[in-house]
């Protein structure tokens, strides 16, 4: 039984985790009784899944699943996200973050402990969502709390006081966003000053922990874009994603019947050595893409380009400074069922050689 005894409706893969000492478990589609769900786990069966349009997002318990959406109005706000964040947008926001990733890059210390959530990763993240968002660098400063109260529940979709304190933050957070595709506003500033920065701390505690992939980034500074698709499916962020059947299905031999709720455990699906060779590696020479980390198909996140640049833009200048890093504390990590990140990263960091 993968659900807690002490709380049955909590999944619990430890495996899923990134300091796990052992690798996911990969199985065949089955009903977990306890989580009252469909468990996919395999890269196939997950795929399948993003590509069948008769799954809509739900919540974490049967009573949250989401009403489905209008499907013209869907596509009109999906298609309005993908035109503000145009190559050349991003290009253009690429060009403003450089510049202040590689000032604030090179004010760090060397030999000496620093957490790089807090001194390097959140203030770029948070000068983004600004940018991003239109709001001013201030606001968005002071909007940090109540973004970090949407964030955590994200992270814990089982916690009823999270979702509470969520519920509320997001509501004042709603009111301070008027322009731009609804996707950029309140909860773009969340994914954007709040989710990111977990992406990132997870990206980079696990080249800390594999110190020579990051030499050989360090080396070969053509090898970042490639090496952050990697370190998307190795490292990842998200755990684990509902849906509901609209209809009955057939997914890949598994009848799944409508109103029936499904886990996708995302982590699991990129470490599946069906689809990818050595998966249990991190490699950023790796050429067999295809994570999951931002979904798949028609329901790959519209903000797969911007999260790309960010993490790309903002990962390029602290790798390009130094060699290495090393753990100057424990880690201790945030989060839950949904996704968990290091709370803070506390390293010393090693100078290259120009």
């Amino acid at each position: 039984m993968l659900a807690r005894r002490d709380d049955p409706v909590i999944p619990a893969w430890s495996r899923d985790q990134l300091d796990s000492s052992c690798p996911p478990e990969i199985e065949a589609p089955y009903f977990d009784n306890c989580l009252d769900a469909w468990v996919l786990s395999r890269h196939a069966d997950i795929m399948a899944a993003f590509r069948v349009s008769s799954l809509c997002p739900s919540g974490p318990s049967r009573k949250e699943t989401s009403e489905p959406v209008d499907e013209s109005r869907r596509l009109k706000m999906r298609a309005e996200t993908k035109e503000a964040l145009s190559p050349a947008q991003l290009r253009a926001w690429r060009a403003q973050l450089t510049p202040e990733a590689q000032a604030l890059a090179g004010s760090l210390p060397v030999a000496e402990p620093l957490d790089l959530m807090d001194g390097y990763a959140r203030p770029l993240c948070l000068s983004l969502a600004a940018m991003v968002t239109g709001i001013s660098r201030n606001d968005a400063g002071g909007l940090c709390e109540m973004a970090q109260r949407v964030s955590a529940a994200s992270a814990e979709p089982y916690d009823p006081a999270l979702r509470a304190s969520a519920k509320s933050a997001n509501a004042e957070l709603r009111g301070r966003f008027h322009s731009g595709p609804v996707p950029l506003r309140d909860s773009g500033f969340v994914a954007l000053s709040q989710t990111i920065v977990c992406l990132l701390g997870n990206a980079w505690f696990a080249l800390v922990q594999h110190p020579n992939e990051w030499r050989l980034l360090h080396q070969h500074r053509g090898l970042t874009e490639q090496a952050i698709q990697e370190l998307l499916r190795y490292a990842g962020l998200v755990r684990t994603v509902y849906r509901t059947a609209t209809t009955d299905i057939n997914l890949n031999g598994s009848l799944i019947r409508k109103g029936e709720r499904i886990i996708l455990r995302i982590i699991a699906a990129n470490h599946d050595p069906d689809r990818f060779t050595c998966p249990n590696q991190l490699d950023i020479t790796r050429r067999d893409g295809g994570h999951l980390t931002l979904g798949a198909g028609p329901h790959l996140c519209v903000a797969a380009g911007l999260i790309h640049m960010a993490a790309v833009s903002i990962s390029a200048p602290l790798l390009q400074r130094f060699a290495s890093a090393s753990l100057a504390r424990p880690i201790e990590w945030q989060g839950g069922s949904g996704f968990r990140s290091p709370r803070s990263l506390w390293v010393c960091l090693t100078a290259g050689v120009d």
